[in-house]
């Protein structure tokens, strides 16, 4: 990596999204806290949507889906990804059935283990790029920089959902 201007970019983008990554789950970790119990497992986000419990188990799924994605991109060259159903794994994990806190607190521990992978990458590392099924090619920066816009997202709709 010879180009200053490139190289602070990805510098930036990988100390604000590891920081990122890190508060999301700390938010995500106080929402669990905070929520009612019962509401966690009742509370819905429509008819058809998903419960907070059920929100919960896809991040922590997801969490551990986007860091194995990583470590194959930096062990691969030019990777071709798996996709995943999400509406499938809600039912074959039984997400509506498992431990809110426990879930927290598993994806807190591989949350952790993510951040720490992603700090340690080069500028080099965070340029390699997977072919994802959907999405074409993407570089690895763009897969840091979409955890933290996948937990807002969730975190949006679990705090409307227990709000309601």
């Amino acid at each position: 990596m010879t180009d200053p201007i490139l190289l602070d970019m990805l510098t930036r983008i990988q100390r604000r999204h590891v920081l990122l990554m890190r508060r999301t789950m700390k938010s995500l970790a106080n929402i669990v806290r905070a929520a009612d119990p019962d509401a966690l497992r009742t509370k819905r986000d429509g008819p058809d949507g998903w419960t907070p419990v059920e929100i919960l188990c896809h991040l922590r799924d997801f969490n551990a889906i986007f860091h194995r994605r990583a470590q194959q991109t930096v062990a691969e060259d030019r990777p071709v990804l798996v996709t995943y159903d999400h509406e499938q794994m809600v039912i074959d994990h039984r997400y509506a059935e498992q431990d809110p806190y426990a879930v927290v607190e598993d994806m807190a521990a591989e949350r952790e283990r993510m951040a720490a992978f992603y700090q340690a990458l080069t500028p080099d590392q965070l340029l390699r790029v997977a072919i994802h099924p959907d999405d074409g090619e993407r570089p690895l920066y763009d897969f840091l920089m979409q955890v933290g816009h996948h937990d807002n997202d969730h975190i949006e709709q679990m705090t409307r959902v227990l709000a309601g």
